[in-house]
């Protein structure tokens, strides 16, 4: 069975026609169950994984979890002296991150990101293990590129229909939406910057064929993704 994987903006239609992909299909759908899971396995607050998802950690929360880390380490040596230049300094730089005490991540900023691409990627390829899946986000088409039997498909639309979308969809003015818009598109480039070395994650190259659902309706892409989904599955696509 294929695996169909949606990319886009926020706002452009990918969670609106991801749900009816696989309800037509009889899949599952893979989207903000991806965080319950990642969650779980890193210690972490479903809300502290959104924070992170929603905006890119900046320089002083870097620096905060940094220095915090250190602290942390101090306290667990149970070493004398200086908490910020004590011995302990010494292990932090020299020990495996999973030597480090764990606490529950209760902030986005507090997230590691090596820790928080590990957990995405996992969970991710954890889930296609089984087929029959719809991915909406996350990088997913990326993650699972070299997968033969992985449908990419991007979806995008006009900036002043995605804020239409999200002013709508979490009841928002225009202008929150637009800031919320701005964030989330930062967060997304530096996702895909820092862990795949990607400056335009909506590259056509990176994905089978793109759809523009401010010139089409949801309806109809669904419709032509599950034609193409069809087509993989009789090795027709290409």
């Amino acid at each position: 069975m294929s695996i169909i994987t949606l990319g886009g903006l926020s706002g452009a239609g990918s969670r609106d026609i991801g749900p009816k992909l696989a309800q037509q299909l009889g899949s599952d759908y893979v989207d903000r169950f991806i965080l319950t899971t990642v969650a779980r396995r890193l210690g972490s607050t479903v809300e502290a994984l959104h924070q992170r998802e929603e905006r890119p950690p900046s320089k002083g929360e870097r620096l905060t979890r940094l220095f915090q880390r250190i602290l942390d380490r101090s306290a667990v040596t149970g070493t004398g002296g200086d908490p910020y230049f004590g011995p302990g300094i010494a292990a932090f730089f020299t020990e495996e991150y999973e030597d480090l005490p764990q606490t529950t991540i209760t902030r986005g900023h507090e997230l590691e990101d090596e820790l928080y691409f590990e957990g995405i990627s996992s969970v991710i390829n954890d889930a296609a293990t089984s087929g029959n899946v719809v991915f909406a986000g996350r990088g997913a088409y990326v993650i699972l590129k070299d997968r033969p039997d992985v449908l990419r498909v991007g979806i995008e639309a006009r900036i002043e229909d995605r804020i239409k979308t999200i002013m709508g969809r979490e009841n928002l003015t225009e202008i929150q939406a637009t800031k919320i818009i701005k964030e989330r598109d930062e967060a997304r480039l530096y996702y895909f910057n820092r862990f795949f070395n990607i400056e335009n994650p909506d590259d056509p190259s990176l994905f089978h064929f793109v759809i523009n659902t401010s010139d089409i309706k949801n309806e109809t892409a669904t419709d032509m993704i599950l034609q193409a989904y069809k087509a993989m599955e009789e090795g027709r696509l290409r």
